[in-house]
Order: structure tokens, then sequence, then C-alpha cells
């Protein structure tokens, strides 16, 4: 099952279990459902895609007409998808990128992260879940080239166009995504509260008697907490240790967010029992500077995410405007952006019109020929009468 998640993975937009099966199907059902360029898509691969969109819908709990709904509403970008795969990759052709590095990279990345000696051992274990490691390639390759387009003539050019002041303003605008959150170092005593209500509420009471003690200082924390905690924490002295503000529960983070060090708070109810805490230490929330490297970065990232999608769907369109794209009209649907060469289909015949034209140009010289022929003979005869 490991080696299987990690195949899963290296597919990308394609699930690499299903891969073996789509080869089956594609010795014996596969065809051509649009020319793009020089490049065909196939069925098999529209199949795959299908099949990947109807199983991650399903895993996200939809199904019967709410599924069918959803699966028609996106079938049009499963062929307008694939057809712009096709005008990526022939475009990174044109400019020349060369990906096996990066496609070599992820295979042996792959490889280490399930502890196999070789290329040729993860080979056989791709081929016992149905894999074809040569699909696997193309497939990587594939989705590399088209990732370095983006990169090269979208996102690129965003970015070398972005200016100081943008930068800064859109720093400025999520400053809370540059926040390092506070940190609190924290020991407890724990009170087991049972579910009958008198019983609580002595549980309750003494809880509150051991937090008046624990801030009398009349006995350390740790040892308090080790003679009256009911929980396996209590013989570790309580010490929970240093947690980060948002992973502590509501109700902890308001009692400490402004606690000061060394101090002990009133009990707090939790689930099993009152909780008394102890803020042993604590580390203030800083925001990050613009200067940082790792925020200017991000920052820039951030403004060419922000204007991308336009761009591309822009960059896309062109490349279609640019193309020669026919769709087979059992896949041509409404909704898809991508628009199909209007070609008439005339049934196959054995002379061709071009032939038919040269025959009949033929035929008409001969005939010329014949009534010169006939004519001079007639005009023979006349002369030696």
């Amino acid at each position: 099952m490991k080696f299987l998640r990690a195949t899963m993975f290296l597919g990308l937009a394609l699930s690499l279990v299903t891969i073996g099966r789509a080869q089956e199907e594609a010795q014996v059902m596969d065809e051509v459902i649009a020319r793009v360029n020089s490049d065909v898509v196939l069925k098999s691969a529209y199949t795959r895609e299908l099949q990947n969109l109807i199983e991650e819908m399903k895993r996200g709990g939809l199904k019967d007409q709410e599924l069918e709904k959803k699966l028609n509403e996106i079938k049009p970008t499963i062929i307008d998808g694939l057809i712009d795969q096709a005008l990526l990759v022939q475009r990174a052709k044109e400019l020349q990128i060369d990906v096996e590095p990066q496609v070599n990279a992820q295979l042996l990345r792959v490889m280490k992260e399930n502890n196999l000696q070789s290329l040729e051992e993860m080979e056989a274990k791709m081929r016992e879940v149905g894999v074809d490691i040569n699909e696997v390639r193309r497939n990587l390759r594939s989705s590399f080239l088209s990732d370095a387009v983006r990169g090269r003539e979208v996102y690129g050019q965003i970015f070398r166009q972005l200016t100081e002041k943008e930068k800064r303003e859109f720093y400025e605008k999520h400053k809370d995504a540059f926040a390092v959150p506070g940190e609190v170092t924290l020991s407890r005593i724990l009170i087991l509260a049972p579910k009958n209500p008198l019983q609580a509420a002595k549980s309750l009471e003494r809880a509150k008697e051991i937090a008046v003690q624990a801030r009398s200082g009349a006995a350390d924390f740790a040892a308090l907490a080790q003679r009256v905690s009911e929980d396996d924490l209590g013989k570790k002295g309580g010490k929970i240790g240093t947690l980060k503000m948002p992973e502590l529960a509501a109700e902890v983070r308001t009692a400490v967010a402004t606690a000061p060090v060394g101090s002990v708070t009133d009990p707090i109810k939790l689930d099993n029992g009152y909780a008394i805490f102890r803020v042993d230490a604590r580390k203030e929330p800083v925001t990050r500077a613009f200067e940082e490297r790792e925020v200017a970065e991000a920052v820039g990232q951030g403004l060419v995410m922000e204007r991308s999608q336009q761009q591309i769907e822009a960059y896309l369109q062109k490349l279609r405007d640019d193309a020669f794209i026919e769709i087979d009209p059992k896949y041509q649907m409404p909704g898809s952006r991508t628009q199909s060469a209007q070609i008439k289909r005339t049934p196959y015949s054995e002379e061709s019109q071009k032939e038919r034209k040269k025959r009949e140009k033929r035929e008409k010289k001969e005939k010329e020929k014949q009534q010169e022929h006939e004519a001079s003979k007639t005009k023979e005869t006349s002369v030696n009468n």
C-alpha cells in the first residue's frame, strides 16, 4: 500500500493506479477523439481522466443524481484540459525545454522513499500494480513541460513586471500571513471529574483548593503535580512542553493568552475533569519583516498567483487560436472553451475530385483532337475530288 500511494503521487494529474487498466483497454478500444496540430488526444486518456474525477467526487461524498449533475458540468473541461496540455507540451518543444533531470529526480525520490535499491526494482513493483514506468515517465514529462511553459511565458513575465510598491502593498494587506504565532510553555495538574453532578462539584472544589495552594508558593508546582494530579502527566511534574497558541483549546488559550510567566490559572473544565495550568515560559508573536528573503519570495508568488488566472487563460486561448484543433463531434460538448475546426466529411471515392477533373480535361482534349482529325480528313477528300 505504501508503494501504491507513492506511484499515485508520481502521476500528478493522473491516477497511476488506473493507467494499467487504461492501457489494456486502449489496445482494444482506443480511438482518436481530437487532433491538436500534429498530435492526437485518445479516448483512453479521456476515459482515464473521467474515471479519476468520478473517484475523486465519490471520495468527496457525492453520489447518485448529485454526482451525475456535477459530472455533466465537469465533462467539457476534460477535453479542454487534455487539449491545453497537448498545446503546452508542443510549445515546450518549440522552446527546447528539457525536463529529463526533473523526471529522473522524481523517480529516484520515490525509489528512495520506498527503500528500493534500483529503478529496475521499482519498475518491477510498478508492474505488480498494473503501472507501466514508461507511461509514468510520459506523464511526468508532460506535467513538468507544461509547468515550465507556464512558468516561463506567464508567471515569469508577471513576476518581472512587479514593482516594489505593489509588493509592499501586498505585504501590508496580507501581513497576518507572515505572522509567527506566539508560543507558551505549560505545566498542568488534572483533577478528574465523574459524570455524577454531586461528585463533579466536589472535584471542582478540590481543584480550586489546589489552585490556591499552587499560587501560594507553599509547594513547587511540579512537586504538587506529582503528588495530586490524576493523570500520567503528573508523574513528570505536569510538564506539557511548548505549544503554539493556535494549537491550544479555545478555553485554555483564553486563560493563558495574557497570563504572565509563573502565574497559575483557575481550574478550567475539560472533557475529563478540571485542569490547572502554570505558565512556565512565553514567546510573543512576531511578524516577519518584508526584507526577509523568504517573505519577499512569498510576496512575489502571492502576487503572481493573484494575477495569473486571467493571463493563463488568455495565453492558452492564443495557443488554441493559433492551432489546428479538430474534435470528434461526439465529444463536442456545451460549455467547452475549445472551438473545433468544422471539416465537412465526404464518403470515400476511388476517384478523387482532382483526378476526375484531370480525366475530364484529358477526355475533352482527346475529343477535340478527334474532331480536328475528322475535319482534316473531310477537307482532304474535298480537295482530291
